[in-house]
C-alpha cells in the first residue's frame, strides 16, 4: 500500500476536508486497511497570485514543501489547491515521486461521468487567479463542455465568499449573494457547478440550487485512494 503525501495549508480548512474525504471514502473495516497519509499543512506559503514577481512567488515554498513530503516517505503527492497548480510543472520537475494534478483528475472524472449528458454547461467557481491563469479553460479546450465564467461583479462576490470561508465564516448569510449568482446561471440553463477553489465545496451544504455540484476535492480523494491501494 502506498503512502499519500498531501501538500496542504492552502488553506487549512481545505486540507482537513481532503484528509477527511480520503478517510471516509476508503473501503476499510479496520485501522490497518487505511493508507498512510503524510500531511504537510504549510500555511506560510505565500498567496497564490497569478503574475507574481520572483520576490513574492510561492514557488520556492511549494517546492520545498513537496521535497519535505518526499523525504518523509510519501510515495506520491496531491495538492488541494487549484490556484497553486499554476506552478504544477515546476513542482513536479523538482521531485522524483509522482505528483498528480487536481486539475487533470477533475477534468478526467467529469469527462467520464458526463460523457453522455446532453447539457454540458458548467459554471466555474474559482479564485480570480485560477480563472485568469485559464487552468480549467485550457484543460477543457478539447472537450464539448462549455465553461461559464462569472462576470467581474460576480467574481468579486466569489472571491469575497472564499475569503470568508478561509476565516471559518460559512453560513447561510455568508453565501447568500453567491447562491443568488449560482441560481441566476441555473435559470439560464447551466446544469453543472464546479467548485474549483477548495473552499467552495465547503459551502455546498449551504447552497440551495438544482445544479449538479461537482466537488474536485472529493474526486481527488477517491483518485488518491485508488492510487494508494493499487
Amino acid at each position: 500500500m502506498k503512502t499519500i503525501g498531501i501538500l496542504g495549508g492552502m488553506g487549512p480548512f481545505a486540507t482537513v476536508d481532503l484528509f477527511q474525504k480520503i478517510v471516509i471514502n476508503t473501503p476499510a473495516c479496520i485501522d490497518q486497511e487505511h493508507p498512510k497519509i503524510i500531511i504537510y499543512n504549510n500555511p506560510t506559503i505565500p498567496p497564490r497570485i497569478f503574475h507574481t514577481t520572483e520576490e513574492n512567488s510561492p514557488l520556492s515554498d511549494l517546492i520545498q514543501t513537496a521535497i519535505v513530503l518526499e523525504q518523509t516517505g510519501a510515495d506520491f503527492i496531491i495538492m488541494p489547491c487549484h490556484t497553486a497548480h499554476i506552478w504544477y510543472e515546476q513542482i513536479k520537475n523538482a521531485i522524483s515521486i509522482p505528483f498528480y494534478s487536481l486539475i487533470d483528475e477533475t477534468v478526467k472524472a467529469m469527462k467520464e461521468e458526463y460523457h453522455s449528458s446532453k447539457n454540458k454547461k458548467a459554471l466555474l467557481l474559482a479564485t480570480s487567479h485560477t480563472i485568469s491563469s485559464k487552468l480549467y479553460q485550457n484543460a477543457f479546450s478539447n472537450s464539448d463542455f462549455e465553461l461559464l465564467i462569472p462576470n467581474r461583479r460576480e467574481q468579486i462576490i466569489v472571491d469575497s465568499t472564499i475569503k470568508a470561508a478561509k476565516k471559518g465564516m460559512i453560513n447561510t448569510h455568508s453565501v447568500a449573494e453567491l447562491n443568488f449568482v449560482i441560481n441566476s446561471y441555473y435559470n439560464q440553463g447551466v446544469s453543472l457547478l464546479m467548485g474549483c477553489c477548495t473552499e467552495i465545496p465547503l459551502m455546498f451544504s449551504y447552497f440551495t440550487t438544482e445544479m449538479k455540484m461537482i466537488d474536485p476535492t472529493l474526486l481527488l480523494a477517491k483518485f488518491a485512494i485508488n492510487q494508494a491501494l493499487e
